[in-house]
């Protein structure tokens, strides 16, 4: 008998097991098998003689298995449906317009994923997927949820189906997180990934623009409570997503699942009732208080500056220094010196360096007084003894107004001590 033969012996009469193999056989089982076997938890033996089948889990998720391991939960919201403060909308375009997208024919499509994880790369797995498609009658979702991993081609055939007719997609991080992700299993199952040509607006770029200077974060729950006033109640958080379903997978246990499906529901829509709610936000900054600067920077990006200079106009006693100073330049640019020397004058009076310094300029190249641009100079000196732009506009001043230089103080007609500056070298071909 071997070394591990006799250990083996020893550890059975130990633990009460008394050998029944005589010691001139060998054992009957392989020790990495004996291992696995002493391994396995006794739970996980009654939980699994316990686990509901695909079709009692369909049932109890309002679903039906469409496929071996693949349940499909579908569910329709009328249009008007109220989200919050918002309603389902059937018509966007508006919004598409003010946010700078270009609404494709067919339908809006909304979607969203969960995961197993957030690290995201083939190593990730989407076993759920949330698409919703709006037409003229109301918001109709589909949910394809995995009973495991089998289901993966089912889902992502299915969900190709659902968008045949292709539309403009919309998503909360779609662009970084979802749609990357899918086009990664669809790389590994060898299908066509039916998102990589669809339109498709990121609604957390928009969102973020308008509201990172006034929000804590801009996680889709945050945009849910402070712009659509939609407040969840006993959500399961998105952190906890993955673990319910591993439960699942590992133990049957089942408990959790409901609320995955409604958490995913919700995100679907909200993303309808949210891109209802930031095309008003772009087109009234100050009804959502959203950062009206960044907004007619958005804008301005587009090369609308007449929208921008619309918003900026309207909501000016809004603007903090900044987007004065931009309304400002916006009214130079179309030559209204008069508003943008007002706004100017009202910077100035609390000591705004680049406000001084903007009037400076007017008053030397535009209104030609010297003497306003060099009392102007002489304020910006003060505030900023170091930067030599101001000595060399001074300088500069001085001169187109006769009054002599500090250089030029230096060298008094006949002063014979004071050298005169050396002539420039001449170069190759310049005559004597």
């Amino acid at each position: 008998m071997s070394q591990i033969e006799s250990r083996l012996n020893t550890l059975r009469q130990q633990s009460g097991h008394e050998e029944t193999h005589p010691q001139s056989q060998p054992v009957k089982f392989p020790l990495r098998e004996q291992l696995q076997r002493l391994s396995v938890p006794r739970r996980s033996q009654s939980v699994a003689q316990s686990r509901c089948s695909d079709d009692a889990l369909a049932v109890l998720l309002g679903g039906r298995l469409v496929a071996d391991g693949l349940i499909l939960v579908e569910d329709f919201v009328p249009s008007g449906t109220a989200h919050g403060r918002y309603t389902v909308e059937r018509d966007l375009s508006g919004a598409f317009g003010v946010l700078g997208h270009r609404h494709a024919s067919g339908d809006v499509l909304f979607m969203d994923t969960e995961t197993t994880g957030l690290a995201g790369g083939t190593g990730t797995l989407v076993f759920l997927l949330g698409l919703a498609r709006l037409d003229d009658d109301g918001l109709m979702l589909r949910q394809y949820f995995l009973t495991g991993f089998s289901g993966e081609a089912a889902l992502l055939d299915s969900a190709a189906e659902f968008i045949d007719n292709g539309g403009t997609l919309v998503t909360y991080n779609g662009k970084s997180f979802d749609a990357p992700l899918l086009a990664a299993r669809y790389r590994l199952a060898g299908i066509t990934d039916p998102f990589a040509d669809l339109p498709h607006i990121d609604l957390l770029h928009p969102t973020r623009c308008a509201f990172a200077n006034r929000w804590e974060d801009c996680r889709l729950q945050t945009a849910e409570r402070r712009l659509i006033g939609f407040q969840r109640v006993d959500d399961l958080p998105g952190s906890l997503v993955p673990e319910a379903w591993f439960g699942w997978v590992r133990w049957g246990a089942t408990q959790m699942l409901p609320k995955i499906l409604e958490h995913n529901r919700w995100d679907l829509v909200s993303l309808t009732a949210l891109l209802s709610a930031l095309g008003t936000c772009y087109r009234q900054p100050t009804a959502g208080d959203a950062d009206v600067l960044a907004i007619a920077r958005h804008f301005l990006r587009r090369g609308d500056e007449q929208t921008a200079h619309r918003t900026l106009s309207e909501n000016a006693d809004h603007l903090c220094a900044d987007g004065l100073l931009e309304l400002a330049r916006l009214h130079r640019r179309q030559g209204d010196w008069q508003r943008a020397t007002a706004i100017w004058h009202a910077l100035a009076e609390a000591e705004h360096p680049e406000a001084l310094e903007r009037l400076a300029k007017y008053y030397e190249h535009v209104a030609r007084d010297l003497s306003a641009a060099m009392s102007l100079t002489g304020r910006l000196q003060t505030l900023q003894p170091r930067d030599l732009a101001h000595r060399h506009r001074q300088a500069r001043l001085e001169g187109k107004q006769g009054t002599p230089t500090a250089s030029e103080e230096l060298i008094q007609p006949g002063d014979s001590t004071i050298r005169q500056p050396p002539r420039p070298p001449q170069t190759k071909g310049q005559s004597r």
